[in-house]
């Protein structure tokens, strides 16, 4: 059973327990987005670890991560997000049926084959509708010029994707300094575990970070990561003292912003952060950077689509959520939550049900969903729906507070969570 408090906590907050894996290996359909322009979708599936050695697993997943995140800073293509792809790893669909269930343009595949001080990657791009190979290339050397070989391998599918990015872009991005090789090696290891699975995976986070940090205090992304997982620490109720632990989140965030503003790692940990706090302006400058850096960062597109809900940008909220969910659609369940939660207070309340239906099947740990299904059913006058969705409240979160006073805590217009209760009351709450 979910601690109460922290359920409503993380359905307000922009922030929720990491989904299991059985959770995060279930099917999903991307959500297209009302407008925006029409822009080639690349996926980068999981790089195929050829090493014997099955430690070597967070590596070749790092690879896929950091060719991701390089692909994603260009503005003119969009980046399936990585819980999106890593659910085909080491599975034998074909390409076209991968490309045709993510809505993809492009493929991007590849292996790494790494020993003690050498690698070699191989990656190739294919155009999906006529499975054609456009590009590949393979990079042999030695492990200290892995960040050579990502920049590479991003510059020729960008290169071949996105040829009017101007150079100036281009040389700005792939000239940074590159950190320590044992702080990667860390940083690929803390990615892999999660800072928000556990207490004991946050732990191992931020002890992976630390040490990071320890060996090049200049690594900005590490700076980052820790904030986050310090973050998640709080969020999830992990420690006694979560005003001070959350002063120093944002100490990490900010320090990591010093170091590499042009990186959105710490201007989204920030908005996490003043999110949370309910300082909305200067959260939503800090995710707006951080977007306006790499447009299919998928969690900061989310956390915004959260703030512009508190904030009363229904119009915004649903846009910024329909679009996170169709870069990843394996997002943590609170943000499918938030958004149900937009649908229903603009009025949509099939959609909202909809969409809280699809999360109670496929985050049966996240009984919030059910919120949202009883005051849409109650809505549409479909009562006896209503009925299964609230005996599952009360047989499920016994000590919700039936007053939800908890609801109106984040909005800043009464009216939105005033019309939510209104929908639990008629649903018989």
């Amino acid at each position: 059973m979910i601690v109460i408090a922290i359920v409503a906590w993380a359905a307000w907050s922009g922030i929720g327990r990491a989904p299991a894996p059985e959770q995060q290996a279930a099917s999903s359909t991307a959500t297209k987005p009302d407008s925006g322009p029409i822009l080639p979708v690349v996926a980068v599936l999981p790089f195929t670890n050829q090493t014997s050695d099955e430690s070597q697993e967070y590596f070749a997943d790092g690879v896929t991560e950091e060719v991701i995140n390089a692909l994603g800073r260009f503005k003119n293509l969009r980046v399936i997000g990585r819980n999106a792809v890593l659910r085909y790893k080491g599975r034998q669909e074909r390409q076209a049926e991968i490309a045709s269930e993510l809505g993809a343009t492009y493929m991007v595949d590849g292996s790494i084959k790494a020993s003690k001080d050498r690698v070699r990657i191989s990656a190739q791009l294919t155009e999906a509708d006529a499975a054609t190979v456009l590009w590949s290339d393979r990079y042999d050397g030695d492990l200290s010029d892995i960040f050579e070989f990502q920049d590479s391998i991003a510059r020729h599918i960008a290169g071949t994707l996105a040829a009017n990015i101007s150079q100036v872009e281009v040389k700005r991005h792939f000239k940074e300094a590159r950190p320590d090789q044992n702080a990667f090696d860390l940083l690929l290891r803390a990615r892999a575990v999660g800072h928000a699975a556990s207490r004991a995976a946050n732990r191992q986070v931020r002890e992976l970070m630390t040490k990071a940090i320890e060996l090049d205090p200049n690594y900005a992304t590490t700076h980052a990561l820790l904030g986050e997982a310090i973050y998640s620490q709080v969020v999830q109720g992990w420690t006694e003292f979560p005003d001070r632990e959350l002063g120093r989140a944002e100490e990490l965030a900010r320090r990591a912003i010093a170091l590499a503003p042009d990186e959105p790692d710490g201007h989204r940990t920030l908005g996490r952060i003043l999110l949370i706090r309910t300082e909305y302006d200067q959260a939503r400058n800090a995710l707006q950077r951080a977007i306006d850096l790499n447009p299919s960062d998928a969690n900061a597109l989310a956390v915004r689509g959260a703030l512009q809900s508190f904030d009363g940008d229904l119009p915004g909220a649903i846009e910024s959520l329909e679009l996170a969910l169709k870069y990843d659609p394996m997002l943590q369940p609170n943000y499918h939550f938030d958004l149900a939660i937009s649908y229903y207070l603009a009025r949509r309340h099939e959609d909202a049900l909809r969409v809280a239906e699809r999360g109670i099947s496929r985050f049966p740990n996240f009984p919030m969903f059910n919120v949202p299904a009883a005051a849409a059913a109650a809505q549409l006058g479909r009562q006896e729906q209503a009925d299964l969705y609230v005996a599952e409240i009360r047989r499920r979160l016994p000590q919700l507070d039936m007053s939800f006073d908890f609801l109106g805590s984040r909005f800043r217009d009464p009216a939105y969570p005033a019309y939510l209760k209104e929908g639990l009351r008629r649903a018989g709450l």
